[in-house]
């Protein structure tokens, strides 16, 4: 009777504790046939086995109240990132969604509509609340743009907003809404905690109010990050200023604005050479106004940059033989092609791409028989060189036919 009782007991305990765990299905395209069959949500569990937060999170899902909820009111699924398996990897592209890293809470729609999400915090009770979120239609994520669009500007709404538009990738509305937040964040607060995290969470832009402030009071910029992060401060206005130079907007600024940007790099100890992020634009301007001097001055200084190297001067020449050179200007570049080509070291894929860049100048010269001889070389050495990167070589194959 005891051994009965004992096993009744260990029985018990053994179903109790499958019913502490989250089910997950194995499957997406079975997880939302089964949404499709419940009527329910999605929820995806977005994580990698070898993050340390993402574990902890794992941990905290085994809580009875926790897994109770999702069990009840979600299908659930979980991807993991390390590696991503190729079914997930599409999935993941069709949403449109780019997450910024992990853990991150997915919920969508039996539909696959995406309709919320959440960075989950370290806290059982915040995980509930994330799903109870997901679960009302007014509160969640898709119903943010409706409450914007309406004339709701509040605070709330604006940061809610940004993060889905950073969610989607939507550059050019993520700079207008942290336009708004700058405008209505009160004036005589800039110098707060609560304004230097909306920056850090919601600006990606040096032309942004909140940058523009803490750039000129970056002295002051203290005691606002704790943990790993305490005394990183500055590294939120370098972050700031490289997604800037390297966005979309960046490609419009004039000679004033790239000088601006320069300057801060160097403020703010980012590089002791701004020239490496912003050569690129201010060739254009140098092309488009006729300052042919400047040009092939910036062609000289980044060919004969301090620690350059090979690889890095294939990008460069490739960028300046876009341009609309002269010939003399050319001829300029083929002497930096030829000297690179005489080099030691300028073997194997680095010489086939030397090689078919002295192909690309032969044309551009229409020095087609010449041209020929260079393409056919760089071909063979490509052949020789299952590394190289051929793609590039279809630009010049119908001009040399």
């Amino acid at each position: 009777m005891k051994q009965f009782i004992l096993v009744s007991f260990l029985l018990l305990l053994n179903v109790a504790g499958e019913a502490q765990s989250i089910l997950f299905e194995t499957n997406i395209d079975t997880a939302f046939a089964k949404a499709r069959r419940e009527n329910k949500i999605v929820f995806v569990e977005y994580y990698s086995k070898s993050c340390h937060v993402c574990q902890t999170i794992a941990t905290l899902m085994e809580n009875p109240k926790v897994s109770e909820f999702y069990n009840q009111n979600f299908i659930n699924y979980k991807i993991n990132v390390d590696p991503i398996a190729p079914e997930d990897q599409q999935f993941m592209d069709s949403s449109g969604i780019k997450p910024p890293g992990i853990p991150v809470f997915f919920f969508f729609s039996a539909s696959k509509k995406f309709i919320h999400f959440a960075m989950p915090p370290q806290d059982p009770n915040a995980l509930i609340f994330i799903a109870k979120t997901a679960l009302d239609p007014n509160e969640r994520v898709e119903s943010i743009e409706k409450k914007y669009r309406n004339g709701d500007h509040s605070y709330k709404t604006l940061t809610a907003y940004s993060s889905y538009l950073q969610m989607i990738k939507s550059d050019s509305m993520i700079h207008v809404i942290a336009d708004e937040l700058y405008s209505i964040f009160p004036k005589d607060q800039m110098n707060s905690k609560k304004s230097y995290l909306t920056m850090r969470s919601f600006v990606q832009s040096i032309d942004n109010g909140f940058y523009r402030y803490w750039y000129a009071h970056r002295d002051s910029m203290i005691n606002f990050e704790e943990g790993k992060y305490k005394g990183r401060e500055l590294e939120t206005l370098k972050n700031i200023l490289t997604r800037s130079i390297n966005s979309v907007e960046s490609k419009k600024w004039n000679m004033q604005k790239v000088a601006e940007a320069k300057t801060q790099m160097v403020a703010l100890d980012s590089t002791v050479n701004p020239d490496l992020f912003t050569w690129e634009r201010e060739a254009q301007l140098f092309i488009e106004a006729n300052n042919r001097k400047s040009l092939m001055d910036l062609c000289e200084k980044m060919l004969l940059r301090k620690n350059g190297n090979l690889k890095g001067d294939i990008y460069i020449i490739e960028q300046f033989l876009k341009l609309a050179l002269e010939e003399n200007e050319l001829r300029k570049i083929n002497d930096y092609i030829e000297e690179r080509l005489q080099k030691p070291e300028c073997t194997g894929v680095v010489n086939c791409n030397f090689t078919y860049l002295k192909a690309k100048y032969l044309v551009l010269i229409n020095e087609m028989d010449s041209a020929k001889l260079f393409f056919n070389k760089a071909i063979s050495c490509a052949k020789n060189n299952p590394g190289m990167d051929v793609s590039k070589f279809s630009e010049l194959v119908n001009k040399l036919k």
